[in-house]
């Protein structure tokens, strides 16, 4: 950027202030050649109620008050009479976006979905006052493999043939993110290596000092120091493979393992049953977990599992690695094709194959200490890969080589 020109003007439109997206933002503000501003759709990330229902917990993420520093953002009013950025397609009806990018006249917006009417409404906006607009999203294209073929069909029309003909690209989160772009046609040429979640060095600068207290942490869960501690972190729900898990804990378990799930959920009822049932005495389950509890779980543990039968990404995944956590997971996890590598940090495994999960969580109880804390050290090791990019000098420059259709900021 010359003296003479001024910063990229860069609008995200975001469904709420997601905990481990604002460190994303951050970075992107500080960057001098970045002109920010955040648009929410929602505030549920600060009232919680969205979290409280799908975790069954009267709390929120602890953190509240820290999700709107480093940053400019605006909350857009939202209309819909069903308000919710998860739960219904007409669940964000924001359109006051409307105005903000007519007014504003950014150099790029950033949509991180398309699946409500403010991302319809932003896209026609962005179409009519001629600004050009990259999709930011976590989307997974195994997701794809279990539509039927009329919704693939559907999904076809509105983002092949209507939303993804007019935009100037994406920026990806991952292979399985890349490769869903691919798969609903935009060229390889628009497309960019990227992230939907970050702020993952703080947990690596965290991680020596919280596993110094590995052993406190565990007597106070009721575990031993010479068991493998297995951890599963999320909502307790069937999308997550947890009675897939259940049963093959129950096939692997000895005096040697324990296996704690942290997070609830509508299935923990079922799966504490199946704990009486199985008479398992080495599981625990914590309920819900704020950010300033849950990090403990990961430095006490061994090795991290995730099951799941749909999965867009798995925050979890990258907060284990961070830990030094080896990982099982699902294939159908978005994370597993560029954190999880088989045999060396730890196992990929067909999803709702219980055998195969086994078979992965055997695999690991059997490592020798040594061989565990290599894997470990792996994890590390990519998530330093991972977290040292420089996301906003990049796009930066991403920005500089699509003059062809967005041009150099204007000059001040």
């Amino acid at each position: 950027m010359t003296s003479a020109q001024r910063p990229y003007k860069i609008t995200i439109v975001a469904p709420t202030c997601f905990y481990y997206q604002v460190e994303l933002f951050r970075e992107l503000a500080a960057h001098p050649e970045i002109d920010l501003t955040v648009y929410f759709c929602s505030a549920e990330a600060l009232n919680t109620k969205e979290i409280q229902h799908m975790y069954n917990t009267d709390s929120g993420w602890g953190i509240e008050t820290d999700l709107l520093q480093g940053y400019r953002y605006k909350f857009l009013k939202n209309f819909s009479p069903f308000p919710s950025y998860l739960r219904s397609i007409v669940g964000l009806m924001n359109f006051g976006i409307w105005g903000e990018i007519r007014r504003n006249k950014p150099d790029v917006v950033l949509l991180m979905s398309w699946m409500n009417p403010v991302w319809w409404l932003a896209v026609l906006a962005s179409s009519i006052f001629k600004v050009p607009f990259l999709y930011l999203t976590d989307a997974n294209v195994r997701a794809e493999s279990d539509k039927s073929s009329w919704k693939i069909w559907g999904k076809k029309l509105m983002l092949e043939k209507i939303l993804f003909q007019q935009t100037s690209g994406a920026l990806y989160a991952g292979t399985a993110n890349k490769m869903l772009y691919s798969f609903y046609g935009i060229p390889d040429k628009k497309l960019f290596p990227f992230a939907y979640s970050w702020g993952y060095q703080n947990y690596l600068d965290l991680s020596d000092n919280l596993s110094a207290h590995r052993q406190q942490y565990r007597e106070e869960l009721g575990v031993s120091e010479d068991q493998t501690l297995m951890m599963f972190c999320g909502r307790l729900s069937p999308e997550k493979g947890l009675l897939n898990l259940m049963e093959a804990y129950r096939q692997v378990c000895s005096p040697k393992t324990a296996l704690v799930f942290v997070g609830d959920g509508n299935q923990r009822a079922t799966l504490e049953n199946l704990v009486s049932e199985y008479q398992l005495d080495s599981v625990y389950f914590t309920g819900f977990q704020d950010r300033n509890n849950v990090l403990k779980y990961y430095a006490m543990s061994d090795l991290l599992v995730m099951p799941s039968f749909r999965e867009t990404w798995g925050i979890a995944v990258n907060e284990g690695l961070c830990f030094g956590l080896p990982a099982i997971v699902s294939e159908e996890v978005g994370a597993g094709v560029d954190l999880v590598i088989p045999d060396d940090n730890g196992y990929l495994f067909p999803a709702a194959v219980t055998d195969e999960l086994t078979n992965r969580m055997q695999r690991f109880i059997d490592l020798s200490p040594e061989e565990k804390l290599r894997m470990g050290q792996r994890s590390q090791e990519l998530m330093r890969q991972w977290a040292g990019r420089d996301l906003a000098g990049n796009l930066v420059g991403y920005l500089k080589s699509m003059n062809s259709f967005i041009g150099d900021p204007e000059t001040v």
